[in-house]
């Protein structure tokens, strides 16, 4: 009789594949015996579990083959964007993108967290984004729903006022954690900081507030910080 053969097959999802190669294994009595040759078998087992495969549905023989399915883990990302040079006295749009990497596993339903840290100069107004759970305190915004591989969630979107004294040159950071990734990812993003236009009298000279800032009446307190 001869004795099973443990093979360890790691799979990148539930479904996996196995190619058994040829091996020696222990027979009571008789030494060391050639087992049968390389065979392939295939099935279907919950991420983290066990399965286990009779040899003989590959047509090479009787011997239980024992899987042990190991799952990959997800691995996120943080990209962090603004499209306009932010002006003094006028609102900046950051846009925060957390994907999950092509070649990693799906999250696991816990927790995926965004935070995100302002500097010096720059005082956030509002962050929300589709599908998120975002607190304007704390600057952070979470969701369960599960990331597949090589897939984003909607973006999350911060829009903060930019101060009469904001420094020319600022770096915001954002990162996340979560989702049954145990690495922190960080994005930063450095943004220069032009001083503010006079205020001319025809609603301002910055971007609308569809487009990311604008003039929204900070102006003529940074003309009066000016002057």
């Amino acid at each position: 009789m001869m004795a099973g053969v443990a093979v360890l097959a790691v799979v990148l999802a539930a479904a996996w594949t196995a190619t058994v190669q040829g091996a020696s294994v222990a027979q009571v009595n008789d030494g060391m015996v050639p087992a049968i040759g390389t065979g392939i078998t295939t099935g279907l087992t919950r991420p983290g579990g066990t399965a286990t495969a009779d040899r003989a549905a590959a047509g090479t023989g009787s011997t239980g083959l024992a899987f042990t399915v190991v799952p990959v883990p997800p691995s996120l990302t943080i990209a962090k964007s603004h499209v306009h040079t932010f002006v003094r006295g006028e609102d900046g749009v950051y846009t925060i993108t957390v994907g999950n990497a092509t070649a990693a596993g799906p999250t696991d339903g816990t927790a995926v967290t965004v935070h995100d840290v302002l500097p010096a100069g720059l005082r956030a107004e509002r962050i929300t984004g589709s599908g998120w759970n975002c607190i304007l305190a704390s600057l952070t915004c979470t969701r369960s729903d599960v990331l597949p591989a090589g897939h984003s969630y909607p973006p999350v979107i911060l829009k903060a006022d930019v101060a009469c004294d904001a420094p020319a040159q600022v770096t915001n950071t954002a990162t996340v954690t979560g989702g049954g990734d145990t690495t922190t990812h960080t994005a930063t993003d450095p943004t220069a900081i032009n001083k503010h236009h006079e205020h001319d009298g025809d609603g301002g000279s910055g971007y609308d507030g569809d487009s990311g800032g604008g003039h929204d009446g900070h102006h003529d307190h940074c003309d009066r910080h000016d002057h």
